[in-house]
């Protein structure tokens, strides 16, 4: 064999090996936002489902988290000229399935979590515990199938804006969960807690976050505070983080997180 030969062949399986690799580990793009229930914060009684719409049509994640999501409520009505599903609207205009976890009845309708997710096995609502009171909150959890039959579990969720020892128990009952499942789990959303918070620090070490991964610690909300309070974990066995984007649109007062993954152990 010559060396001409040698180099063809060389890379020839060069070429075959990336194919299977990229089939083997495939990537899942993650995007979490707290869509300040369906409005402009900027223009009150604007709505900004289009602007939200535009957008993961643009980014093409395989699932969204949303957070501080109305259904069938007056408030909407009073942005849309009447009482819709929000989130069923928003898979509409965006070609995904869609979900709804109810966390508690609102203005004569839902409040809750919205999952988008382009292929969907089953959904679940995980009601999360309160002990010191306060709004009642949930999660959402998805069973998810990527284009090459993997399964994959995920969640939403968005936890207590008042209570520590709320968050930290949502915190166990979320991540117990996510334990319990059989397939790989990762999960995200508005946490209201920032890395320096002792909520942080009470999670185990088999949950990376994927801002501290890629040492980003941009605000994720709009304010004086300027702090991360979303976030997208995932089981760093399981997971290997490939990309991490804050994105700075003025369609609620979070900014959108965007977040690929590579599965490395189904």
């Amino acid at each position: 064999m010559n060396k001409h030969s040698l180099i063809i062949i060389t890379f020839l399986f060069s070429l075959s090996w990336s194919a299977e690799a990229q089939e083997t580990y495939p990537e899942i793009k993650i995007l979490t936002y707290n869509i300040y229930h369906g409005e402009r914060p900027d223009s009150p009684g604007t709505p900004n489902i289009d602007d939200i719409a535009n957008l993961i049509t643009r980014l093409q994640p395989e699932v969204v988290a949303l957070q501080e999501m109305d259904s069938m409520t007056m408030r909407l009505a009073g942005v849309y000229g009447e009482k819709i599903n929000w989130i069923a609207e928003l898979g509409k205009k965006t070609g995904y399935s869609s979900y709804f976890a109810k966390a508690m009845d609102f203005s004569e309708g839902g409040y809750g979590e919205g999952l988008l997710v382009k292929k969907a096995l089953s959904n679940t609502t995980q009601k999360l515990p309160s002990p010191a009171g306060g709004e009642p909150r949930a999660a959402a959890w998805v069973k998810i199938e990527l284009d090459n039959s993997q399964e994959l579990y995920f969640g939403a969720t968005h936890f207590c804006h008042e209570f520590s020892e709320n968050r930290i128990a949502q915190l166990d009952a979320i991540t117990n969960y996510a334990d319990s499942l059989p397939k790989p789990a990762f999960w995200a959303g508005d946490l209201n807690f920032d890395p320096t918070s002792e909520e942080y620090k009470s999670i185990g070490p088999q949950w990376s976050d994927a801002g501290k991964v890629a040492e980003n610690d941009s605000p994720t909300f709009d304010s004086e505070e300027g702090k991360r309070i979303d976030y997208v974990w995932y089981d760093s066995e399981h997971f290997e983080l490939v990309d991490y984007k804050v994105i700075d649109v003025p369609y609620s007062d979070h900014y959108p997180v965007l977040v690929t993954l590579r599965l490395i152990n189904p």
